[in-house]
């Protein structure tokens, strides 16, 4: 059960880090990632079906549907 609590708290690391980067200096953008964009790039990174999953359903939920 660990082992997947810790690869659910990695995806949604990953998934953070496009919306909630480093805004403290003033040269700083927000990020304009759409969710299916990220999405993408967690199956790449993570090689996973179930990583999208988790990832669109996280995102989803934390994001409300854009």
């Amino acid at each position: 059960m660990s082992k997947t609590k810790n690869y659910m708290m990695d995806v949604e690391e990953f998934c953070d880090g496009y919306f909630y980067g480093d805004m403290s200096d003033e040269t700083s953008v927000p990020n304009d990632f759409t969710i299916d964009e990220v999405v993408e790039d967690v199956g790449m990174y993570f090689k996973s079906n179930e990583a999208t999953k988790y990832a669109k359903q996280y995102l989803t939920e934390q994001l409300g549907e854009m």
